[in-house]
């Protein structure tokens, strides 16, 4: 694949739109699937919805600052403390904590389809590959970047997401953010079962994040996946007090999923989930 840039291109800013009015995160037949894409986006992020979403998450200092396996190491750090000191420090542990509870986007995918810019039947066969030209002048971002594709025939027509974000990893290169997806956020890949039979949805979930962009339909797929394994194995517990269990619930409503909910926080003898899950599907049910 031959690529070229240019700031010219900019020119013909191209935004894509949402596939299909339905929400990509409904099932078929599922109690709110008739509800767009539109009116779950703006469920997901309602006041009401946030604060009752936040308390279903749980704060488990514990789990949320625990030991992590990271590139570099850090001092381990020992100190004497009265009573109160000890008390003020969990408080500001507890404070800290929070925000790695703040809960990721909740996106409809991207539209798979592409918009055809023009047809020029005089260069078709002039290459067998593709050609992308993206704009990657320091005003255009990720979202609005310019990326289009001249095809052997001599079709140019935008890109699709998939193409997009490889142009933005290709272009911007960032740690751990290779240009080729890596085989674990594949649906059918013996990676990403290991990965779960270890446990490991937290991380998996949180490299996705890193990875793609909220509204990359990969993205998409791989936490639908990731949530009904979760659910199929009994597994609500790995996520539970992390950034990714609001969702997970949030999920769980909208394709009628109550009960399991329910029994979670009845095993974790949780009563305050069982009314919020309640509150929250009252709410749910009537928008």
């Amino acid at each position: 694949m031959v690529i070229f840039t240019t700031g010219i291109l900019r020119k013909l800013a191209f935004k894509f739109p949402l596939a299909l009015n339905s929400s990509s995160w409904c099932r078929a037949g599922s109690p709110l699937s008739h509800l767009s894409s539109d009116q779950l986006e703006l469920l997901f992020v309602d006041d009401r919805v946030q604060k009752l979403l936040r308390s279903l998450t749980g704060h488990k200092v514990e789990k949320i600052l625990r030991h992590r396996r990271v590139n570099r190491s850090e001092r381990t750090h020992y100190a004497l403390m009265t009573d109160n000191m000890y008390r003020e420090y969990l408080s500001k542990m507890e404070e800290r904590s929070s925000k790695f509870l703040r809960f990721v986007p909740f996106k409809e995918p991207r539209s798979n389809r592409w918009e055809v810019l023009t047809h020029d039947t005089e260069i078709n066969a002039f290459d067998n590959s593709k050609f992308i030209f993206a704009d990657i002048s320091y005003d255009a971002t990720n979202e609005d970047r310019t990326v289009v594709v001249r095809e052997p025939d001599g079709t140019l027509r935008t890109a699709l997401p998939d193409e997009r974000d490889r142009m933005n990893r290709l272009y911007f290169v960032q740690p751990n953010r290779p240009v080729k997806e890596p085989a674990l956020f594949s649906t059918t890949d013996e990676w990403l079962q290991n990965c779960l039979d270890r446990d490991e949805h937290e991380f998996v979930l949180d490299w996705a994040c890193y990875f793609f962009e909220p509204d990359s339909p990969k993205f998409v797929e791989l936490c639908k996946y990731i949530f009904d394994k979760t659910l199929e194995d009994n597994k609500l517990e790995v996520l539970y007090s992390t950034r990714h269990f609001g969702t997970l619930a949030f999920y769980l409503l909208i394709n009628g999923k109550m009960e399991q909910l329910l029994r979670f926080f009845e095993q974790k003898n949780r009563e305050d989930g069982i009314d919020h899950t309640r509150q929250l599907w009252e709410i749910l049910a009537c928008y």
